[in-house]
């Protein structure tokens, strides 16, 4: 499978190529990283990358500071509690440190409504070294799919249904997720991979057609998570495969797939 995702990319079907943004992560100097005594508390990552609305959630947060912690709040839902169920330590990504990525984490269960309004949730974690915020998205449970293992080839591929996002994890290393989308001719699409904590997981996005040829592809956007934009002339099935563009997976490795349809 990954020998098929080194193929050259047919330029006439790309709609158009999205240059990589590069960026700082906020490397410390030795002196910086040893002292943790006046760092502020962080959130690096989430699992899973989206919170499904009228099921109860595990929510995984990763960060620093955060083995403290006394109480995770809801400023736009003060009446759904979330209790926190776990705090330790956290084990280093393979390829990564500690020090840029989080080294504690702790565990919550959510469940929101089944009436809580779709879009950005803010949630609050307050720890001694200071309050800290994060963001996720909620979405209806009509709108979301788990990803189902094994899903790593074209004839293995889940099926992705107009309105429907994938909520996933690259499993393990050169783990590859294929997806396969029906899709109109002359419509266009765009395809998005957000990652449950890009500091950790550097997704890359290939998508092919259903005779195996490769449309379009995206690793950087304006982030580290890809974003591409596709059209056919004809009606087909495409395939979107999701993976690690450093063949890296595991723990921490969630991410959200979405196709939208571009009016």
């Amino acid at each position: 499978m990954r020998q098929d995702l080194r193929v050259l990319i047919p330029t006439f079907f790309i709609l158009g190529s999205v240059a990589p943004t590069y960026f700082e992560f906020g490397c410390r100097t030795p002196a910086q990283a040893d002292d943790k005594k006046n760092e502020a508390a962080r959130i690096t990552a989430t699992e899973p990358a989206v919170i499904v609305r009228g099921a109860k959630t595990t929510l995984k947060v990763r960060g620093f500071k955060l083995k403290e912690a006394t109480e995770l709040r809801l400023p736009t839902a003060m009446e759904v509690k979330a209790e926190i169920r776990e705090k330790k330590d956290a084990v280093q990504p393979k390829g990564l440190e500690n020090k840029l990525v989080g080294d504690t984490h702790i565990f919550a269960e959510i469940t929101l409504p089944t009436d809580h309004p779709t879009g950005i949730l803010e949630y609050v974690i307050a720890t001694p070294a200071g309050d800290v915020s994060g963001k996720i998205l909620v979405l209806p449970s009509d709108a979301v799919i788990d990803e189902s293992e094994p899903n790593n080839g074209f004839r293995e591929a889940q099926k992705l249904q107009p309105g429907q996002s994938a909520s996933a994890r690259i499993q393990t290393d050169k783990d590859v997720d294929v997806y396969a989308y029906q899709i109109i001719a002359g419509q266009q699409y765009k395809v998005t991979v957000t990652a449950g904590g890009s500091l950790i997981l550097d997704a890359e996005l290939n998508c092919f057609n259903g005779r195996g040829q490769l449309l379009a592809a995206a690793d950087d956007a304006q982030s580290r998570d890809p974003v591409l934009t596709l059209k056919s002339p004809i009606d087909d099935v495409v395939f979107l495969c999701v993976s690690s563009a450093h063949d890296i997976g595991g723990e921490w490795h969630s991410y959200l797939l979405t196709v939208e349809e571009v009016k």
